[in-house]
């Protein structure tokens, strides 16, 4: 499914065999440079067996403290090594999907109740909207993968254009009968619906009964880690996505595509 390197790898000419030196240091038998086995990112120093070991342990546990007990780091080096891993997951974004595809959206936030005093204080009034940010989702019926984004500005240029950039042209696009979804064919996108205000929620294989259960997933998971600055709460649900669509692979190759990916930064 993904192609990259089990082993350390040259980052001039990405050969793989090499002289083992001193101090954590390798030398290419091909263009004969050295480099060190520390991979530097963003300010985080940390040898390939100290992000090999702080990826397993944060794919086996997210939080912070079980990750700190099983490598025996320090609290804020650990901190800035999961909130690297984070900023990956979220970049690693899925090909555009073909086939059948089911797009919808959603809101997450806390409940109005359970925010701080000053924040609820700050409103009085709250009419018919709300605080909660909105998400846009396509679930991929042949991939099993799902590609998420948090928009500001609920509009169909951000909405209906993230739906449209993750989709391939010969693709079949399943939505709600919401309006706004109804624009996907001014890009191109064949598109059928489901007009959930009528109690149609299943016309054959017409549905978004799939990315509805994503939207589950999602929520019961961010409810469980709770208290998620604004700021960012894109990088959890970013985590959370990754870890969806690479379920199907074992835990050794997704620790292998998490240093593949640092080793791209």
């Amino acid at each position: 499914m993904y192609e990259f390197a089990t082993k350390p790898h040259c980052p001039y000419c990405s050969f793989t065999r090499y002289w083992n030196l001193r101090r954590n240091k390798f030398k290419c038998k091909r263009c004969r440079r050295e480099w060190s086995a520390s991979l530097v990112v963003r300010g985080v120093r940390a040898t390939t067996k100290e992000w090999r070991s702080c990826a397993r342990a944060f794919l086996a546990s997210r939080t912070i403290l079980s990750v700190q007990q099983k490598t025996g780091l320090g609290y804020e080096r650990v901190c800035k090594i999961l909130n690297v891993f984070r900023e990956i997951m979220t970049e690693d974004i899925p090909e555009p999907f073909s086939g059948i595809s089911e797009a919808d959206e959603t809101f997450i936030g806390g409940k109005w109740a359970n925010k701080r005093r000053h924040i609820r204080s700050h409103k009085s009034k709250r009419g018919h909207g709300t605080d909660k940010l909105p998400v846009v989702g396509v679930y991929s019926r042949e991939t099993k993968q799902v590609a998420v984004r948090i928009v500001e500005k609920r509009c169909e240029e951000t909405v209906i254009g993230f739906m449209c950039s993750r989709l391939a042209k010969d693709s079949l696009l399943y939505t709600d009968g919401y309006k706004m979804n109804r624009a996907v064919k001014k890009y191109g996108v064949k598109h059928e619906y489901v007009n959930h205000h009528l109690g149609e929620y299943v016309r054959g294989t017409i549905h978004t009964n799939s990315i509805e259960g994503f939207w589950g997933y999602l929520k019961r998971r961010l409810a469980i880690i709770g208290g998620i600055r604004r700021d960012r709460i894109y990088l959890f649900v970013g985590e959370i996505t990754w870890r969806f669509n690479h379920r199907q692979i074992t835990p050794e190759k997704q620790i292998e595509r998490l240093i593949h990916l640092l080793s791209r930064k």
